[in-house]
């Protein structure tokens, strides 16, 4: 069998313009059995399973970051997103330098585009903080028969990483999150990574943000569409916009940080039609790629309040979103009773 064909063969389906959600599933189970046939070691172990823990969040286990994968259509925009972003600024008078932070074992969201491109026309910087990822890593990319591309292996937080001024990326793809930006180390990568390169270089994903919202009442869960949710403000982002102008200012990423407090108030007027306060995660991976509301595990809205039907007042929240050894937007919420 050559795997490189296969990888291209099996991966092809999340190029196709029109979604087949089925044919879509059953390519992504043929790409994860490929990987895991290929990377010579079990992940659901001890070692595999355990997260590493530091002080601005959490870099998840191998075992967890393979299956990742699973998420379909999370896989198959940020695929989408970066390959869209490769042919547009690919130049054929010097290679593209893109690079990849928080690989996981298998490097999953660059591997189907890398056989779609020659050696020349591209360089790698792949980095991995977890030992037993990296080790699996470099396995899978010697596999693939990848020895003779320009790949970097780094194993490295990548929330302290140097970027080379001589060797800056074109490109910097980094999906290490969860749903609101909590626990992992998302934002402080960002930070670090944007403060070191100009203002043209690409960031996928391009822009995550966080609205405090609200859901309609009376909608089941299973009827839910993006239209029964009405944001009332955004409350954090992260994109070049909104994070390299602050980074000047403030470059440490590896203690806590705060970043500015947001308060919204809702009027009681406002709350009728509504049972829940909720908050949304948005994601724009690369221009017309987004990951909308409920399409992925990362945008599923969080409840943060019921509402009750007969409540009469108004409600305040603030919000400040918080680098620690636990990430997240910490939020407050007042009730305003009417008197």
């Amino acid at each position: 069998m050559d795997i490189q064909k296969e990888i291209i063969r099996i991966t092809s389906e999340y190029f196709q313009d029109k979604l087949d959600y089925k044919k879509l599933q059953q390519a992504s189970q043929e790409y994860k059995s490929l990987l895991n046939s290929i990377c010579g070691q079990n992940m659901d172990v001890e070692n595999g399973k355990k997260d590493i823990n530091l002080n601005n969040g959490k870099a998840l286990g191998t075992f967890w970051a393979a299956l990742c994968l699973d998420d379909l259509i999370r896989t198959r925009k940020f695929i989408r997103g970066i390959d869209k972003a490769i042919r547009e600024n690919i130049n054929k008078q010097k290679p593209l330098h893109i690079l990849y932070a928080g690989t996981g074992p298998f490097a999953t969201l660059i591997l189907p585009t890398i056989f779609r491109y020659s050696k020349e026309e591209i360089k790698y910087t792949f980095i991995e903080l977890n030992p037993f990822s990296f080790e699996i890593l470099q396995t899978v990319i010697s596999k693939l028969e990848l020895e003779n591309f320009n790949i970097n292996f780094v194993k490295e937080d990548a929330t302290k990483y140097q970027i080379d001024a001589k060797n800056k990326p074109d490109i910097i793809i980094s999906e290490t999150m969860q749903n609101a930006l909590a626990k992992e180390q998302q934002v402080s990568i960002f930070l670090n990574l944007m403060n070191q390169v100009n203002y043209k270089s690409i960031f996928i994903p391009e822009k995550i943000e966080l609205f405090i919202a609200l859901k309609k009442a009376g909608i089941p869960a299973e009827e839910t569409l993006i239209s029964h949710y009405q944001n009332e403000k955004k409350v954090f982002e992260v994109s070049k916009e909104a994070m390299i102008p602050l980074n000047r200012l403030e470059n440490n990423t590896s203690y806590e940080t705060s970043f500015t407090k947001k308060q919204i108030t809702i009027a009681q007027k406002e709350l009728k039609g509504f049972s829940r306060l909720v908050l949304l995660t948005k994601i724009k991976v690369y221009k017309d790629e987004k990951i909308e509301i409920n399409e992925s595990g990362l945008t599923v809205p969080l409840i943060i309040k019921d509402i009750q039907s007969n409540f009469e007042g108004s409600l305040t929240i603030n919000t400040q979103y918080k680098i620690s050894s636990h990430p997240k937007l910490e939020y407050e919420i007042i009730l305003n009773n009417k008197t």
